[in-house]
C-alpha cells in the first residue's frame, strides 16, 4: 500500500514538468480546511474534470492536494494544478507548487458548536515556464463546526515567482467561503466561493458544488459543478475527485479483541 501510494505521487508530481505554454488561463483558488490529518495519516486530495472556457476545452486536475499529518496541530501540504489541452493533447502545468504547513494555532469547543483558527503558508516554487525562482503564500483560516454542518472562511494572499522575460511577479489577495451540510452519516453537500484580486486589477471568482461521500478507511469521494470567470471570460465544468487516506508512518490500530 505504502509502495502504491509513492507511485501515485510521483505520476502526479511529474505532470508539473510536462511542457507548459504562457497564456493558459490562471489557476482556479480553492479555498482550504481546518480539517488535520492524524499523526502518520497521508490523504491524497485528487479533483479531475473537464473545463470549458470561452476560448477552449480542457481536461484538468484543477486541484491536487497531499496532506500529511505531522501532529494534532500541524500538517505539511504539497498543492498543484495541471490541465490538458483537448486540442493539442498536451499536459499544460496551471499553477506553481505551493508547498506549506498548516497550523491550528485556536481552538474551542462548545455543546453545539465549534471554532478554530489556523494559519497556512509557504514557499511557492517556478514550474511554470518562462517563471524562475519562488514565491510566497499565506492564509488565514476562521472555521466555525455545528451539529450538522461545518464552514471556513480563507483570507490571504501571494506573490509568485518571476516572469523571466518582464521581471514582473505577479501577486494578489485571495479569499473564498468552503461550507458543508451533512445530508445523512454518509452524504455531505459542499457549496464553496472562490475569489482572486490580481494585482494588475483582474478579479477572479468560482462557484462549486459538490456532493461528497464518506469512505470510511477509504477516505472519500465527490463528484460536482463548477462555473465563474476568469480573465473576464465565462468558465463552466464538471469534476470528480477521490480522497484516499493512508497509514503512511507506524503502525495501523489493532483490532478490537473479541
Amino acid at each position: 500500500m505504502r509502495r502504491a501510494s509513492l507511485l501515485l505521487l510521483a505520476a502526479l508530481l511529474s505532470l508539473l514538468a510536462l511542457p507548459a505554454q504562457a497564456g493558459l488561463r490562471r489557476a482556479t483558488f480553492f479555498p482550504k480546511d481546518l480539517d488535520m490529518e492524524e499523526v502518520g495519516d497521508l490523504e491524497l486530495d485528487t479533483r479531475l474534470g473537464v473545463l470549458h472556457t470561452q476560448d477552449n476545452n480542457n481536461v484538468v486536475l484543477p486541484d491536487f492536494a497531499l496532506d500529511f499529518g505531522i501532529d494534532r496541530r500541524l500538517e505539511f501540504d504539497i498543492d498543484a494544478q495541471a490541465g490538458m489541452d483537448m486540442a493539442t493533447g498536451a499536459w499544460l502545468a496551471q499553477d506553481q507548487l505551493w508547498i506549506s504547513a498548516k497550523h491550528l494555532i485556536w481552538d474551542s469547543h462548545g455543546k453545539d458548536q465549534a471554532w478554530a483558527f489556523g494559519l497556512q503558508e509557504g514557499p511557492r516554487f517556478a514550474v511554470m515556464p518562462n517563471t524562475w525562482g519562488f514565491g510566497y503564500q499565506a492564509l488565514a483560516l476562521l472555521g466555525l463546526r455545528g451539529l450538522h454542518w461545518q464552514g471556513v472562511i480563507s483570507v490571504g494572499g501571494f506573490i509568485d515567482p518571476q516572469d523571466v522575460d518582464t521581471w514582473h511577479r505577479p501577486s494578489g489577495v485571495l479569499a473564498g467561503v468552503d461550507w458543508s451540510f451533512d445530508l445523512n452519516d454518509d452524504w455531505d453537500i459542499a457549496p464553496a466561493l472562490a475569489t482572486t484580486i490580481h494585482g494588475e486589477g483582474n478579479v477572479d471568482a468560482v462557484v462549486t458544488a459538490d456532493l461528497e461521500r464518506d469512505l470510511g478507511k477509504w477516505g472519500s469521494a465527490r463528484v460536482g459543478v463548477m462555473g465563474g470567470w476568469q480573465d473576464s471570460g465565462r468558465v463552466i465544468g464538471f469534476e470528480v475527485g477521490y480522497a484516499p487516506r493512508i497509514k503512511f508512518l507506524g503502525k495501523p490500530p489493532a483490532p478490537p479483541k473479541p
